[in-house]
């Protein structure tokens, strides 16, 4: 994907400046005044060469100088600014490019579609930052702590190509000392996301979605199919998804074989799929408690055949805040009702169980009005 529109250098900071030298063979000297630093490089048939760099971001002029020496680099490397810019801006840094397959004369997209994509992608980040703190198959609602973890991460610039969506996220920093047993979680946030995306395009390839539903733990989560799907706005837009890997930190194995993928009706499906199937929970037997939010009944509730049903929210141990439907006989109808007028919470035991979004409680053993 083209991710450049003439390079402005904007994006390339002092430490990406300055891995990219001492990574091509250029020495550190020490500054005098602290303001400086300077770069030689050391030939043997040719005089050295010496490049100033500011010693630290917060000067003024740093992206000016930076600038300077970018364009140095392209004069003795014989390339262009745009291949160097592009080398510096995938050396400490993981980027996810998403080009949409609109027709090639569409100058615009409409501002609803534009807000779903945009949201599609910051929920599959989200959602992989979820199954990195607690692998689930699915999430009714994202974890508190995943909030944090998106703040490693930056839209940039749309690029040309369609329409074109880039994210990056730095997984080596200035002054931050490296984990040499662990990536950041950043990265493996990516490496989920890409280790999942081999996975789908091997089920797809097989026509078997077993290895993807059954690889949550490591792969995708039921949210993150979503968030895949809505991308493509359900399967009304073909799009191509891929990873550049920062050089400077060497990704996993099973995830560093993914580079890109097209996504379009058989990718589609297959998610669609998986997702349903990860939204599963089979019935187990337990005992919950909330608030009645809902009272339906389209008959006189006392008539033996009419169909009562209740619905309370739950805050769950495990699931989080989920809203649970209950069919009621006539008594523990009535004693909902009591619940709702009174505002005291309903506990009730039976069959807990979720297909798609909807929570049920089938096989009820007891209806309570809980006292407190």
């Amino acid at each position: 994907m083209n991710r450049l529109d003439g390079p402005t250098f904007d994006r390339v900071n002092l430490f990406d400046i300055q891995s990219y030298l001492l990574r091509n063979g250029w020495k550190r000297l020490a500054s005098k005044n602290g303001r400086w630093e300077i770069y030689r490089l050391s030939r043997e048939t040719e005089p050295n060469l010496e490049v100033v760099l500011p010693a630290s971001e917060h000067f003024f002029d740093t992206h000016k100088r930076i600038a300077e020496v970018i364009r140095s680099i392209t004069q003795l490397e014989d390339r262009s600014e745009a291949d160097v810019y592009l080398d510096l801006l995938s050396l400490n840094a993981d980027s996810l490019l998403i080009r949409l397959q609109v027709p090639r004369h569409a100058a615009t997209l409409p501002i609803a579609d534009a807000s779903r994509h945009v949201r599609a992608i910051k929920n599959l980040l989200l959602y992989a930052g979820c199954s990195e703190l607690e692998p689930r198959p699915h999430f009714e609602q994202p974890l508190p702590a995943s909030q944090n973890l998106l703040g490693a991460f930056e839209f940039c610039h749309t690029f040309r190509g369609s329409f074109g969506f880039e994210v990056t996220s730095a997984v080596s920093k200035s002054k931050e000392t490296p984990d040499f047993f662990s990536s950041p979680i950043n990265r493996r946030i990516v490496e989920r996301i890409a280790r999942g995306l081999v996975m789908l395009e091997s089920s797809v390839r097989k026509d078997n979605p077993g290895e993807l539903i059954e690889s949550y733990d490591v792969a995708f989560n039921a949210r993150m199919c979503d968030a895949l799907f809505d991308i493509g706005l359900g399967g009304d837009i073909s799009f191509d998804l891929e990873v550049k890997w920062a050089v400077s930190v060497t990704p996993c194995e099973d995830a560093s074989a993914f580079h890109g993928m097209f996504f379009g009706e058989a990718q589609t499906s297959m998610l669609k799929f998986v997702a349903e199937q990860l939204k599963i929970v089979k019935p187990q037997l337990e005992r919950i408690s909330g608030r009645v939010v809902n009272l339906h009944c389209a008959t006189n509730p006392g008539e033996g055949n009419a169909r009562r049903t209740v619905a309370i929210k739950v805050q769950h141990e495990k699931y989080g805040l989920i809203e649970v439907r209950i069919a009621l006989g006539p008594q523990f109808y009535l004693m909902a009702i009591e619940a709702h007028s009174k505002g005291k919470e309903l506990t009730a035991t039976g069959q807990l169980q979720r297909r798609g979004n909807t929570w049920s409680l089938e096989a009820i053993a007891s209806i309570e009005i809980k006292s407190v």
